[in-house]
């Protein structure tokens, strides 16, 4: 479905965002290799999604982003909230994060 969205909505959204807290980090690398670019940011913890049956959403360090993206192959960045981007994340990490 990201992918249908990224074609769909080309020129128009130029980034899909996966779901950590919904679906999970091993999902979430699946879609990233299908058409999302963007891993979403660290957060303490999500109460919503929980209480509504997710497994997910506890505390995730940024290092576990960037060894995430790195495992499928991409470069983890960091960027900022209106999707600018700060840089590519060397060996630590903030708070949000493209991978390209």
């Amino acid at each position: 479905m990201h992918a249908v969205g990224r074609i769909l909505l080309h020129g128009r959204v130029a980034n899909v965002q996966v779901s950590w807290v919904k679906m999970g980090m091993d999902y979430c690398k699946l879609i990233l290799q299908g058409g999302a670019n963007d891993f979403g940011g660290t957060l303490m913890e999500e109460t919503i999604s929980r209480m509504a049956g997710a497994e997910w959403g506890i505390r995730k360090e940024p290092e576990e982003f960037i060894q995430a993206t790195r495992e499928i192959g991409r470069i983890p960045a960091e960027r900022t909230t209106t999707y600018g981007r700060v840089g590519e994340v060397a060996h630590s990490a903030r708070s949000r994060h493209i991978v390209k």
